[in-house]
Parts: structure tokens; sequence; C-alpha cells
């Protein structure tokens, strides 16, 4: 019996290569219910674009847009997703099952079948993604093949400014659900942003925005070598002006010394 979800993917001005994506998700043994495409505010054709493929390779899907913009800002992604989300809740009324993808990830054919069946078997995980070729070891799942319950997006209130994908995995983890990432399965998708020098730069942002522990930053800033990482949570703290609200994140993040600390100590001891 095959099991039901739906297709989440975000874009902005991504005209050329949103038919590639769709283009992959129409070949999976298992289709999306509905492709739910996040506009986030283009000014070019992506929209149109992403309208009329799907409609040509016979993919129901819907579209949520924000106003357009002159440029994209990663720091507002959330303000799409709490646009969309009325309509995500009304979709999940009967769908069990939620999926993200980015517009320049590639699946196997049999992807979203594979890791819906998995979640079918795996009761006590919430959220599960494939592991990217060629890329450093995740221990987040993120938006390039993210599978997880429907039950995740419906108890959220409001999503964080910074988009919904390492957001959906601490709700997920709150909710008291495991997440993992399966080596087993392949995804092929270009380098993170997070390798780059601005990405490292807005990585150590999102650490005072979260309320990461200003020890924990330093240590990390130091034992890696991260320059970018310090002076981007230096730029925040320098301006103050920046934070995060939400409790369940607040939380997670600035208690995420400890578990380090933790998980160092039991290495140590099985030694």
């Amino acid at each position: 019996m095959m099991v039901d979800y739906i297709l989440i993917t975000k874009f902005y001005n991504e005209r050329q290569r949103l038919p590639s994506i769709i283009e992959n998700i129409s070949k999976q043994t298992l289709r999306p219910k509905i492709f739910v495409f996040i506009n986030d505010g283009s000014n070019d054709e992506s929209a149109d674009i992403a309208a009329e493929t799907a409609t040509k390779l016979g993919i129901k899907f819907e579209i949520v847009s924000m106003p357009p913009k002159a440029k994209g800002n990663l720091d507002t992604l959330g303000r799409a997703w709490n646009k969309t989300q009325p309509l995500l809740l009304r979709l999940l009324q009967n769908i069990p099952y939620v999926a993200t993808v980015d517009v320049d990830t590639r699946f196997p054919t049999d992807y979203f079948e594979n890791m819906i069946s998995f979640l079918e078997a795996h009761p006590d995980i919430g959220v599960v993604a494939g592991e990217v070729t060629g890329e450093p070891k995740r221990t987040f799942p993120m938006f390039t093949g993210k599978v997880f319950r429907a039950s995740i997006i419906k108890g959220i209130q409001k999503y964080w400014d910074i988009s919904a994908d390492s957001f959906i995995n601490v709700k997920a983890l709150r909710m008291g659900y495991k997440i993992i990432i399966r080596k087993d399965m392949k995804v092929v998708s270009p380098p993170t942003h997070l390798h780059t020098w601005k990405g490292r730069f807005r990585a150590g942002r999102l650490a005072y925005y979260t309320g990461t522990s200003l020890v924990y930053v330093i240590i990390k800033g130091i034992s890696k070598h991260d320059a970018q990482y310090l002076r981007g949570h230096w730029s925040e703290v320098s301006r103050g002006t920046w934070r995060c609200d939400d409790k369940d994140i607040l939380e997670y993040y600035g208690t995420l010394h400890k578990r380090k600390l933790t998980q160092i100590v039991k290495r140590t001891l099985r030694l």
C-alpha cells in the first residue's frame, strides 16, 4: 500500500533549475500527492516555469508567493513558511508525511518511496534524510531530501525567521523523536554554503541568534580555527538587535555545550 506525502521546495529566482528538479521528482517511484512551491519573492519567471513544468509532467501543485523583492534574504525565509503554513495544515489533514527538496539536488528514483517505508517501519524516528555525496558528514538532516512526519508540521505555531530546516529538526527532537541521516541513501547536491567564507560568518551570526553559549562559541571557533564564525558572532553581539524568541530553539542551542561535553566524556570513557 502506497503512503501519501507532500513535497515542498522553496526558491528565489530559480527559473533555470526548477524544471530539472521537477522532472527528477516526476520520475520517482512514489510521487508526491501535492508539490508545494514556496516562492520567496522571485522577480523573474520562476513561479510561472514551476507551474508550467509541473502541469506538463502531470504533477499536482500549489504555489505560495511572497511579494517580489530585489534580492534574496536568508534571514527572513521563515516568513514565507509562515505564509504557507495554513495551506500545509489543510493539505496534511489526511497525509502522514512531508518531504523537502532543494532545487539543485537530485535523487535516486526510489528515494522517497524508500524513505517513507523506512519511517513506516521505525515509529521512533521523526526525520530522516540521505547523505550528500562527497560532503562532510552531517548530524542534522537538511533540506536536501528531508522526509518527516506531518505531526511535526502540525505542532508548529510559528516558524523562526531563518527558514524551517534546523527548526523542524529541533521541533522533532522536542517531541521525542529521533532524527537520522541514512548513509545507505545518497543524494547529489552542490556543496552547502555553510562551508564557504560567507557561510561560516552566517553560522556565527546564527549562534548568537539562537542563544548558543558564548563559551561554546569561543571554544568551537578557536578549536576549528574558524575566524569567520567568531567574526559573525561578534557582529551580532555588537549590534545586539537580532534574537530568536522560540523557547524550544533557545533551550536546544542554549544547552548545546552541555550535550557536547557529555558526548566527549562518554567517548573518553569508552577508550
